[in-house]
């Protein structure tokens, strides 16, 4: 009986020993973080300094809302917060730069941060300062303003397409959701850029509505996938049948990947047989002078995923803000409408980006819809290796993630009164008063990690949004302010869930 009464005891050993241990690993822990750890003297709640779950609540229960936890957190703690165990953010635009400085000083990315995007040999996600450097340095003369003026008439060919699908929409007298045309345009646009070749998007009327679907559902499951980034490798193992069944959105992301990973190899075989096109992304890559293991399929394949996001999804909705805003008030659309007449007299007039440039109120109607796309909402923060950063009274310690989100920025109360307001009018007053506004316009970051599509970010809106203006009149459908304001983070900034989203009919086009 002694002998058996024994036995179980070892037998709870291997149950309670491990527990307590784990027990006293989580005080420890908590100690650490609260007293010992290199940040506990730095402001912000007691429970986000001791444990990330706070963050993952905010993020994945209360659905992306960890963004105005943090918008709290600075009301109540002041410019500095520590948001996280291992990290700060700043309130402070004027700030900004000395964290996303330019390539002179060494910024890497947060390792933790990257593990969201799934695509770890892209440029995006690269984290070594140095590394990104000549990953970059393959892609900026094909992004280049030069380049991206030289492909003009590609940009302009796909234009025209969406022209010839909104007049055939007068008679039909059909209702477009403008972020699915504008989606098409911007994807056929990309695609031709880094392959040579488009995806089809502005044939019939789903027009860009799938990668629409597809580019929300990777979005969407930036959050959860940045804090399980171990679900990456599982997901792999799982029939993609299934996931769609359990997870739609994450069987969508899956399913893209996959779709971009096949067009990658393509590229590989048409670069070995030498049928590439030249003047693509791919093909400046391919012919970079980066070594052999830099131009594998999968490293490519990583940097389509980012290409084709970002080159669409960031134009597409600067396109959709500006067109709410110009229809919802009459007198910002034909203020600029007035004013494109004077370099496009007729309605299918083709003038150049750099015209378009000149206009002072469509710059001002441009850079106002590209501050409300806000960039990405969920932080990116910066990691300084071996520089201690200060900022005020706080010395921030080598190694630290720091991060300011462009929302800080863009709703600043200083430099964008109002901040939420589409008010076309600011830039021009700055530019009057001689302020460098444009110096805290963030939505593609800043310093030696730019993203690197700005320009041709740019010349879309310009161009897309002269050619709609001048040439359609279009009236709002069932579309209110909540279509269009941010209420939830989705690494983007994203609108009530349920909103289907900016809605228009085009009742006819202009005819002087």
């Amino acid at each position: 009986m002694f002998a058996v009464e024994l036995s179980r005891l070892h037998g709870l050993d291997f149950v309670v020993i491990p527990g307590a241990a784990f027990c006293l690993y989580l005080v420890g822990l908590a100690i650490y973080r609260l007293y010992f750890h290199p940040l506990a003297k730095f402001p912000g709640p007691r429970l986000a300094a001791l444990t990330s779950w706070y963050e993952c609540y905010y993020d994945l229960v209360k659905g992306g809302k960890f963004l105005w936890e943090i918008e709290r957190m600075h009301e109540v703690y002041g410019p500095i917060v520590r948001i996280t165990p291992r990290e700060l953010h700043i309130n402070d635009p004027y700030y900004y730069d000395e964290i996303y400085a330019p390539s002179t000083k060494r910024r890497d990315k947060d390792h933790e941060y990257v593990k969201l995007d799934g695509a770890p040999g892209s440029v995006f996600s690269t984290t070594q300062h140095e590394l990104h450097h000549r990953r970059a340095s393959a892609l900026l003369p094909f992004l280049s303003k030069k380049a991206v003026r030289h492909f003009e008439p590609v940009m302009r060919q796909k234009l025209d397409r969406l022209c010839d699908y909104l007049s055939s929409c007068i008679a039909r007298q059909n209702t477009l959701t403008v972020s699915h045309f504008a989606m098409g345009l911007t994807i056929e646009i990309i695609s031709t850029f880094a392959y040579g070749e488009s995806y089809p998007c502005l044939e019939n009327d789903s027009l860009g509505s799938h990668w629409k679907q597809t580019l929300a559902a990777a979005n969407e499951e930036a959050a959860f996938l940045r804090h399980f980034p171990w679900a990456h490798d599982l997901l792999s193992w799982i029939p993609p049948s299934l996931i769609v069944r359990v997870k739609p959105t994450l069987g969508l992301l899956i399913s893209w990947q996959q779709q971009i990973a096949e067009q990658t190899d393509i590229v590989c075989q048409q670069y070995r047989k030498g049928t590439l096109p030249s003047g693509t992304v791919f093909h400046a890559i391919l012919q970079s002078d980066l070594p052999a293991h830099e131009k594998e399929p999968w490293r490519l394949n990583s940097e389509a995923q980012n290409l084709i996001h970002a080159g669409s999804e960031t134009s597409a909705k600067s396109l959709e803000i500006c067109l709410y805003y110009l229809l919802a008030d009459r007198r910002m659309l034909e203020t600029l409408r007035n004013e494109l007449k004077t370099i496009m007299p007729e309605p299918r007039s083709t003038p150049s980006w750099t015209e378009l440039e000149s206009l002072p109120y469509l710059s001002a109607v441009v850079k106002e819809g590209i501050r409300l796309q806000l960039g990405i909402t969920t932080r990116s923060p910066r990691v300084a290796p071996t520089e201690v950063l200060q900022y005020g009274k706080w010395m921030i310690p080598a190694g630290t993630p720091v991060s300011m989100i462009s929302w800080f920025v863009h709703t600043n109360k200083e430099l964008f009164p109002d901040g939420l307001a589409f008010q076309p009018e600011r830039w021009i007053k700055a530019a009057e008063a001689g302020f460098r506004l444009d110096r805290h316009l963030t939505s593609f970051m800043r310093g030696g990690r730019q993203c690197s599509g700005i320009n041709l970010a740019y010349g879309q809106i310009y161009i897309s949004l002269a050619v709609l203006i001048r040439r359609f009149d279009f009236e709002l459908y069932k579309t209110t302010l909540d279509d269009v304001l941010p209420d939830w983070d989705s690494f983007v900034a994203a609108p009530k869930k349920g909103s289907l989203g900016v809605r228009v009919k085009v009742v006819g086009e202009v005819v002087e």
